[in-house]
C-alpha cells in the first residue's frame, strides 16, 4: 500500500510539472508573438519615416529658357502624382508609394516636346529621380479676321454685307459701341480707302519664347497695311477653339477687357509697319502668356486714324481686327 501512495504522488508531481512547463511555454508563445507584432509595427514607422523617394526635374526650351505653370504627372498603376513647375521651371515632391512610374507632361499652348513620352521613372527608397523635360514653342500662322475665322461681321461693304469684288472698299462696322452697325471706312495714312484685296493680302505668324516669368512675342507678319498702326492683345479662353469655330464673347473669354501685350499701361503695344506692310517686332510681356488658361487668342488690331489708347477699351470707330493668332 505504501508503495502505491508513493507512486501515485510522483505521477501528480510529474503532472503537475507538466503543467506549468505547458503553461511557461504558452507564455513564452505569448511573448514572442507580441514582440514580433512590435517589431512589425516599428518596421511599418520606420518604413513610413524613412523609405520615401524624391522626384525632381525641370521644364526649359532648348535654350534652357524655363517654363512655369507646367503640369507633370507621374502615374503607377491607380496611383498618380500630379504637380506644376515653378517660375524656374522646377517641379519636386516626396512620396512613400515606390516603384517604377511613367512621367508625362502637358506641353505649353502652342509648343511641342522635344522629349520623347512617356519617361519610365524608377523611385527607390531615400534616391532622388530626376526627370528633365525639353519643349520647343512652335510658330503660330496668323489668320485674317474674314470669312469662316471672322470672330464677328466686322469686315463689310458699303452696303454692311461681306464683301466679294476684291477692289470693293472695305468699312469697320460698330459691334460693341453704340450706335451699333456705324460703318466706318478702313483708310490708309495716305487717306486712300482699303480695298478687299490689300486687307487679304496680310500674312505671317508668330512664336513666343518664355524665360521664367517673363516672355517674348517674336511677330512676323506681311501685307499689312502700309505704315499702319497696330496693337496686339491677350484674349484667353477658358475653353479651346480651333480656328473659325464660333466663340461666345460672353462665357468663353477669361477677362472682360482683354489685356494688351506688356504692361497694363498699353505702352509696349504699339507697331507700325512699314512702307512695304512688313511688320517685324519682338513684344515682351511679364509673364509667361503660354501657360496660364486654356487657350489664347492674339488679335492684331489696325487703329484707323493712327490713334492708339493704351490699355483701355478701344472705341469701335477707331480700329478693326486685322488678324488673329491662336494658341491651343
Amino acid at each position: 500500500m505504501e508503495t502505491t501512495r508513493n507512486f501515485r504522488e510522483i505521477g501528480l508531481r510529474r503532472i503537475v510539472k507538466l503543467i506549468r512547463t505547458v503553461w511557461v511555454i504558452q507564455v513564452m508563445l505569448v511573448a514572442i508573438l507580441i514582440l514580433t507584432a512590435l517589431s512589425c509595427i516599428k518596421s511599418d514607422a520606420d518604413t513610413a519615416m524613412y523609405h520615401t523617394g524624391k522626384i525632381n526635374g525641370t521644364v526649359k526650351d532648348k535654350l534652357g529658357n524655363p517654363y512655369p505653370n507646367t503640369l507633370v504627372t507621374f502615374t503607377k498603376g491607380s496611383d498618380k502624382i500630379e504637380m506644376l513647375s515653378n517660375v524656374e521651371g522646377k517641379f519636386s515632391v516626396e512620396t512613400k508609394s515606390l516603384g517604377v512610374y511613367s512621367a508625362s507632361i502637358v506641353p505649353p499652348l502652342s509648343s511641342e516636346l522635344v522629349t520623347a513620352m512617356p519617361i519610365s521613372v524608377n523611385l527607390r527608397p531615400h534616391r532622388d529621380a530626376t526627370v528633365h523635360f525639353v519643349i520647343e514653342p512652335k510658330p503660330v500662322v496668323a489668320h485674317l479676321n474674314f470669312g469662316s475665322v471672322q470672330l464677328l461681321e466686322e469686315i463689310v461693304d458699303q452696303d454692311g454685307n461681306t464683301p466679294i469684288d476684291p477692289n470693293e472698299l472695305l468699312f469697320a462696322a460698330n459691334i460693341f459701341d453704340d450706335p451699333i452697325g456705324l460703318l466706318t471706312p478702313i483708310k490708309a495714312l495716305d487717306e486712300h480707302q482699303i480695298t478687299l484685296s490689300e486687307f487679304q493680302a496680310a500674312n505671317g505668324n508668330m512664336i513666343v519664347h518664355c524665360n521664367g516669368n517673363s516672355s517674348k512675342v517674336e511677330v512676323a507678319l506681311k501685307g499689312m497695311i502700309p505704315k499702319g498702326t497696330y496693337t496686339f492683345w491677350l484674349a484667353y479662353l477658358n475653353t479651346t477653339r480651333k480656328v473659325g469655330e464660333q466663340i461666345d464673347f460672353m462665357n468663353d473669354f477669361v477677362n472682360f477687357n482683354n489685356p494688351p501685350i506688356g504692361p497694363e499701361s498699353g505702352e509696349g503695344n504699339i507697331a507700325v509697319a512699314n512702307e512695304e506692310g512688313d511688320l517685324n517686332v519682338t513684344l515682351e510681356h511679364g509673364s509667361c502668356i503660354l501657360t496660364d488658361e486654356v487657350g489664347l487668342v492674339i488679335p492684331v488690331l489696325y487703329h484707323i486714324n493712327g490713334k492708339t489708347f493704351g490699355g483701355g477699351h478701344v472705341p469701335d470707330p477707331e480700329e478693326m481686327v486685322h488678324m488673329l493668332v491662336y494658341f491651343q
